[in-house]
């Protein structure tokens, strides 16, 4: 049987697919699998497969997307959403929702993106070099890239947080997140770069907040929306790395059918 479930922000997808198993005692002993995944801190459509179904993993692998995202322009991490180490930090300036648009439509139609180097397959490409936590910098291979097509790409609206909304929307989002995901450590960084804390302090962004973006957008299989925030923040040169990011369809499966 297919399921169409709703993953928490913060839950991993194997985390959604065992919470769904404890509140269905009569999955108990079935194969179970996910189809397709999402990032923690992503929220929306999961596919969940049961029993026989689990062998048509592949092709619901296929199925196109739909995403609502957010980005905050002015930062990039290395694993191009919050969650990530703080690359660089630039001030926003001369950013309007005209360019946006435009950007957004020339980002539409196919197209190579790179596998984030803090991606599945990367990660298990860094295992089989014995270097998983990516100290080598993939012993000096380039990061893959994969053919994606999107479909429609839309810019909505921009808003600015202060510094005290920002963190606080940092500190609520990385905090649901368990296991190993340096949140610590990343809290710490946008901590001493929002307010100039530690010793000695970063780049000081002291009342300047940050510039978000909210677009929506139509892709195809295997498209990351945070590579394309990255790109994006690069097009417009003052880097850029994705806030959230909610998953409202994927295939025939719409997020307003999804079992919470």
């Amino acid at each position: 049987m297919i399921y169409n479930l709703y993953k928490q922000r913060g839950e991993t997808p194997l985390e959604c697919i065992q919470r769904f198993a404890r509140g269905n005692p009569e999955l108990k002993g079935q194969k179970m699998t996910y189809m397709g995944r999402l990032d923690p801190l992503a929220e929306g459509v999961l596919l969940m497969a049961s029993g026989e179904d689990v062998k048509r993993k592949e092709e619901f692998l296929g199925l196109d997307k739909e995403y609502d995202f957010v980005s905050l322009f002015g930062f990039a991490t290395d694993t191009y959403d919050v969650m990530g180490k703080i690359m660089r930090v630039e001030k926003v300036k001369n950013i309007n929702e005209m360019d946006l648009i435009k950007i957004a439509k020339i980002y539409e139609g196919e197209r190579d993106q790179e596998y984030p180097k803090y991606s599945s397959k990367m990660i298990a490409k860094r295992k089989l070099e014995g270097d998983p936590l990516g100290q080598g910098q993939f012993k000096g291979h380039p990061l893959e890239k994969k053919k994606i097509t999107i479909h429609k790409l839309q810019f909505h609206k921009l808003e600015t947080l202060n510094n005290k909304e920002l963190f606080g929307r940092l500190l609520m989002d990385i905090s649901k997140v368990k296991g190993d995901f340096r949140q610590h450590e990343i809290l710490t960084l946008w901590k001493q770069i929002l307010f100039g804390s530690g010793s000695p302090p970063l780049v000081v962004r002291r009342g300047l907040g940050g510039v978000i973006g909210k677009f929506s957008a139509h892709v195809s299989s295997g498209t990351y929306i945070r590579s394309l925030v990255n790109d994006i923040g690069n097009t417009l040169g003052c880097g850029a790395t994705t806030l959230s990011i909610k998953r409202t369809r994927a295939g025939n499966y719409k997020i307003e059918d999804s079992i919470k």
